[in-house]
């Protein structure tokens, strides 16, 4: 019986109203579904356009960043090279030390300066000091200060195990 009610008064006027939207006053627009596809078209062209260029700002600074790590591998590759002729430097110096540790040896000294180096093995002080650093990383050489002048240097034999 309710549901007759029911059915009864959904044809008076009112509740025709109330069951229909109230009319929009808002203008309804007609397209074609070419102007549809045109205006969606634009809309994700505009909102694709920042993604491109930070894609292309990305682009330019992999090609920038891969520039520099080529520079950085040239620059590693002379600096292993220049290393490499380093090494190979001391090697040529090493007949002059050979000759400074025999003479040194033969005469019985544990160590000495700079000059008297130079002259046991007759060569100038100059000389000697260029070989400073061969001299350092020459195993059978200590480089110590002098105990009576801060400024001096000795050359003093390892001691032998």
């Amino acid at each position: 019986m309710i549901e007759v009610a029911a059915a009864i008064n959904s044809f008076l006027p009112g509740a025709q109203e109330a069951s229909h939207a109230p009319p929009s006053n808002e203008p309804v627009f007609i397209l074609s579904s070419g102007q549809l596809q045109e205006i969606i078209t634009q809309a994700v062209k505009k909102a694709i356009q920042p993604l491109k260029d930070e894609i292309d700002t990305l682009k330019t600074t992999v090609a920038t960043l891969e520039s520099t790590q080529e520079t950085q591998a040239e620059n590693q590759l002379i600096q292993l090279r220049l290393i490499h002729e380093l090494k190979q430097k001391p090697e040529e110096a090493s007949p002059l030390l050979d000759e400074l540790y025999k003479e040194m040896k033969a005469i019985g000294r544990k160590q000495t300066d700079f000059a008297t180096a130079a002259r046991m093995v007759k060569r100038s002080k100059a000389r000697l000091f260029q070989l400073k650093a061969a001299i350092a990383l020459d195993q059978r050489f200590i480089l110590v200060p002098s105990e009576s002048h801060s400024q001096k240097l000795l050359i003093r034999l390892r001691e032998d195990p």
